[in-house]
């Protein structure tokens, strides 16, 4: 369409540019749109409303994505995880410690109140915490809640019946508990993370956990394996707009689409 004269200001011309840009793999950020095309942020708005309506685009916070299918992946169970002993954040730090060590920093100054997920990247995250750490954990993970007991670290445990994916406690009980309690921080593991889905688990007690402890948190971070970036598994836990901290070892062109979402991405 690029050697064609078009009118920009014809929606139906502008739409079929959007679209175009869209098939060749691009994301359409709003606010270049408006700029490239002389048109303004609202005009583009609902140009890609009008896309969506008709199925062929998501908008997302700051523009819009194609609509494609994401591949589904389950969950290997947590003890068996832990079993073939490796992770990706184990094997980011093997590489590269201070890396991983600066994109944790920031979260614990201040010694927080931190709502700990299951599941072996936040476990990984747990082993990191230092052994004078001067904040609290609140957790539905036994594993978690076994290694701050040996750093001596104040810990809430939250009990319930344990799920064997991420090997947290849920229910109803579950639930009521985190809901009495609050956080600076909560650092949520994945099982999938879509630009259009969201943050997604295999288990349906196991989202509502993860929901509970980021509503009641002032920052959500989220652990996201190169494997589970741009997947999809069967329960909605969070849409990227509720997600303020992305770390991941996935590329950086894998990544971009989730700053559309105001998502800050640390790669290790």
């Amino acid at each position: 369409m690029s050697d064609l004269t078009f009118d920009l200001n014809n929606p139906d011309t502008r739409q079929a540019v959007m679209l175009e840009r869209l098939q060749q793999g691009n994301t359409l950020v709003a606010r270049e749109i408006g700029e490239e095309f002389g048109i303004s942020i609202d005009t583009v708005r609902r140009d890609l409303i009008a896309l969506e309506e008709l199925g062929l685009l998501k908008r997302v916070k700051g523009g819009a994505i194609s609509i494609q299918s994401m591949p589904q992946i389950p969950a290997v169970p947590m003890v068996e995880r832990l079993q073939s002993r490796t992770n990706w954040l184990g094997d980011a730090y093997a590489d590269d410690p201070g890396k991983v060590s600066d994109a944790f920093s920031d979260l614990l100054s201040g010694s927080p109140t931190l709502f700990l997920d299951g599941g072996t990247s936040v476990l990984f995250f747990t082993c990191q915490l230092p052994q004078n750490f001067a904040g609290v954990v609140i957790t539905p993970s036994p594993f978690v809640a076994g290694v701050m007991l040996e750093k001596e670290i104040e810990t809430v445990m939250i009990g319930g019946k344990i799920r064997p994916q991420g090997g947290i406690a849920t229910g109803l009980d579950a639930v009521r508990a985190l809901s009495d309690c609050t956080a600076d921080v909560a650092v949520l593991g994945a099982c999938g993370l879509d630009p259009r889905f969201g943050l997604s688990a295999d288990d349906l007690d196991e989202a509502a956990v993860k929901q509970t402890m980021a509503r009641n948190a002032q920052k959500v971070v989220v652990l996201a394996s190169r494997n589970q970036v741009n997947t999809q598994s069967r329960h909605r836990v969070l849409p990227c707009m509720d997600i303020d901290v992305l770390i991941t070892n996935a590329e950086k062109h894998d990544t971009s689409v989730y700053q559309l979402s105001e998502i800050e991405v640390r790669h290790v």
